[in-house]
């Protein structure tokens, strides 16, 4: 449900290299804008603007931001705290923290593969 500046955000972050974006592409609302009142009956939405990012040399309108890892919005922030776990995990050099890491990832493994199940087990219910 990430729309319009937070967009920008996670946008401007990915590209530079300093975020991993994990769960759902975002809704695409890049360009600022006002509502024009037509009519009594009918306004529009006027672009004013255009974001451009630097190093992209465009922006997010209509696609929105792509992650890096898509995973459906309910799984997401189990996914990223395993990829996390997972990233860091040869760089910690601290023994009771590595093994805290070494520890933790195959619960939040199993915490994921049961949220995923969950997930897929509700959808088969549906009608």
């Amino acid at each position: 449900e990430t729309f319009s500046a937070a967009e920008e955000f996670a946008y401007n972050l990915q590209q530079l290299k300093r975020a991993v974006i994990v769960g759902e592409a975002t809704a695409g609302g890049a360009n600022p804008g006002q509502g024009i009142r037509l009519d009594d009956h009918f306004w529009m939405f006027l672009p004013t603007g255009r974001a451009i990012n630097p190093i992209t040399g465009s922006n997010w309108e209509g696609t929105g931001v792509i992650p890096d890892f898509k995973i459906p919005a309910e799984l997401s922030l189990q996914a990223a705290h395993l990829i996390g776990l997972k990233k860091v995990q040869d760089t910690v050099s601290t023994p009771n923290l590595r093994r805290e890491v070494e520890e933790a990832i195959p619960r939040v493994s199993d915490r994921l593969d049961q949220m995923q199940h969950d997930l897929v087990s509700q959808l088969g219910g549906l009608k």
